[in-house]
């Protein structure tokens, strides 16, 4: 097939024949059927080797699963048996389950346990912790005591103990004259004798007479620290900070940060004179003053670096609106190009603003690869174009510069400029400038050819052609026709020998009678003229000639006893001539030979009479005509 440079863009979907595959406009996939209801609809068995992602299953019918897993908790095996790690619902149809939530443990120790398999309530008919006494803590109008599984107790009264160990995330009203070595995230109203180990977080005012700090000091509005001679209410000036800063700054920072920034830096104008990095135990964020970012990366190779051991990801989301993003120069409108998403029903668009081109580059180092453009929906590949510049729809490995495997169907004109080879059926019109290598099949219509010649049998309304032309149930009209010759001088011309059954001159129909022959040669109209042509009947073999003899049995050679009962003209002439033109004829040799023979007869319009040649010995002599009859 010749080279096809063509673009082409598929915009109301992809038809493969008529019900085996097709894409629509609104992006449904059908297979199996023209009118897909779902984003994928199959009609027909489907199956999938890989992994199944779904948000929601329905099944209509009977489907045989031979084991179902899900997640590491539920595995239901082809012997019924259904195991969970824990099962929550009514369980009214449930068998060989335990009539009590209490069970005895052996732990094998000289002793027997009580367990209970559920949450346990004293003084309540809904507990909400592993142990509760009175109402769920933390709700509203309860009181009561609650212990979880893994320690924690929540109280509403009063806990009254000798010590305690662990964090205490409720108020203390009382004295406490032990040691404190967790962290105190409440107020203390009292008076701390003690060391205090950890950190100190005060909104009110603290006097210390001596303070040492090893760990964090957050300042809130007001704080005396008159060892140090440090009084804070309100906005803190210094010419240096040196630590870790772990509170809000809300005015403008002129001095270079050294450590880290843990929070967030809400300024409109942000300016770092030298360079960013972010990040505990590698580099999250990089700034250089070079202008280019690296995350993940502190040396970016370009001017955004995205770098990570595992995947790597960029993600662009809009809660409202159309995500995209642009790629132009600065200050003009048009000269860019857009990716957007969910500009037109959820879809993907790759815009070009302006009045160029998109391209796909393929290998553009000149590194001589091999990979293809592919065009794929979900996992299954839909279109192909390979790196050499061939097309394949349906095919992965398209043989020809457009390969298209399936129906295909084209509205408009088609132009091949190469040679064109159907293997299958070819309906339609087709127009053709050069050679045709291949079948023609048409049901319908009409055909029309400059030039047609045919190499093999042509049938006209046979599909097995007897002959070289055969016309066994069919009719034609033809301007000129040529039989053993490429140049008819007239309506018909026959060179060589022809054979013919039935010949219809003149005629549309043939004429038939079951009572008797009417004759394989019939003409229609008004008559025959014959010029410089001649009728030879073997003497060899039957031969007979009848004029008005229709239906009759022939007796003669030549039968024209009937010839004149209906004609106007009913006469027969033999030939007529003068004297001198039957002396020149007789005598005549070579090519001018007139071939008179023994028996010749002609009418003499000369003398008026009817004469026969007779001569003895075959000679070519005028005196021996005869004359038989007489005209007076």
């Amino acid at each position: 097939m010749a080279n096809i440079r063509k673009s082409f863009s598929f915009r109301n979907g992809v038809q493969v024949d008529e019900d085996n595959f097709i894409v629509n406009a609104n992006g449904l996939v059908g297979i199996g059927t023209s009118i897909p209801s779902q984003n994928l609809d199959v009609r027909g068995t489907a199956k999938v080797v890989g992994l199944v992602t779904a948000s929601d299953l329905f099944i209509s019918g009977v489907s045989t699963i031979s084991e179902i897993q899900v997640g590491s908790a539920i595995t239901i095996g082809n012997s019924g048996v259904i195991t969970a790690t824990s099962y929550f619902g009514d369980g009214a149809t449930l068998s060989n389950l335990p009539t009590s939530q209490w069970l005895d443990v052996d732990a094998g120790l000289g002793f027997t346990s009580i367990y209970a398999q559920g949450n346990v309530g004293i003084a309540t008919t809904d507990p909400r912790t592993s142990f509760q006494v009175g109402g769920t803590p933390g709700v509203a109008g309860k009181r009561g005591v609650g212990i979880n599984s893994i320690g924690n107790i929540q109280a509403t009264g009063i806990i009254t103990a000798t010590s305690f160990v662990g964090a205490l995330t409720g108020n203390v009203s009382g004295d406490v004259t032990g040691d404190l070595t967790g962290a105190v995230t409440g107020n203390v109203t009292g008076n701390v004798t003690g060391n205090v180990d950890g950190n100190v977080n005060s909104t009110g005012l603290s006097t210390f007479a001596t303070l040492s700090v090893t760990g964090l000091v957050n300042v809130g509005t007001a704080a005396t620290f008159t060892s140090t001679g440090l009084d804070v209410t309100g906005v803190t000036s210094s010419t240096s900070f040196v630590g870790a800063l772990t509170g809000d700054v809300t005015g403008n920072l002129t001095g270079d940060v050294t450590g880290d920034v843990t929070g967030d830096v809400n300024s409109s104008t942000t300016t770092v004179s030298t360079e960013l990095n972010v990040g505990t135990g590698g580099t999250s964020l990089t700034s250089l003053n070079t202008g280019k970012l690296g995350i993940g990366t502190a040396i970016p190779s370009k001017d955004v670096t995205v770098k990570k051991e595992s995947n790597t990801s960029v993600e662009v989301v809009s809660e409202g609106g159309v995500p995209n993003i642009s790629i132009g120069l600065t200050g003009e409108t048009k000269n860019k190009g857009i990716l957007r998403f969910n500009n037109d029903s959820n879809a993907f668009d790759i815009v070009n603003n302006d009045t160029g081109n998109i391209n796909f580059v393929l290998d553009a180092d000149s590194n001589s690869g091999t990979g293809d453009i592919r065009f794929i929906k979900t996992t299954s590949e839909k279109m192909r174009l390979t790196n050499d510049g061939k097309l394949g729809i349906a095919i992965t490995n398209p043989s020809h510069q457009l390969h298209v495997v399936g129906t295909s169907t084209v509205t408009g004109n088609a132009f091949i400029g190469g040679n064109l080879s159907i293997g299958g059926t070819f309906s339609g019109k087709l127009a053709l400038g050069q050679t045709l290598e291949a079948n023609i099949f048409t049901t319908s219509g009409v055909s029309t050819f400059g030039q047609l010649n045919v190499s093999g049998p042509l049938g006209f309304g046979s599909a097995t052609p007897a002959a070289d032309v055969d016309f066994q149930q069919a009719t034609a009209v033809f301007g000129a026709v040529g039989l053993g010759t490429t140049n008819p001088t007239g309506k018909l011309k026959v060179v060589g020998d022809s054979f013919f059954n039935i010949i219809g001159i003149n005629t549309t129909t043939i004429q038939t009678d079951s009572n008797f022959s009417v004759g394989g040669f019939q003409i229609a109209g008004d008559k025959i003229q014959l010029f410089d042509s001649q009728i030879k009947f073997d003497y060899a073999r039957t031969s007979q000639v009848g004029f008005g003899t229709f239906g009759d049995t022939l007796t003669g050679v030549v039968d024209l006893r009937r010839a004149g009962e209906n004609s106007l003209s009913p006469w027969a002439f033999i030939p007529q001539m003068s004297t001198a033109t039957r002396n020149a004829k007789t005598t005549a040799t070579g090519i001018n030979a007139s071939g008179v023979g023994t028996g010749a007869v002609i009418f003499n319009t000369t003398t008026d009479r009817i004469e026969m040649y007779l001569p003895p010995d075959g000679e070519l002599r005028t005196t021996y005509w005869v004359g038989i009859a007489t005209v007076v």
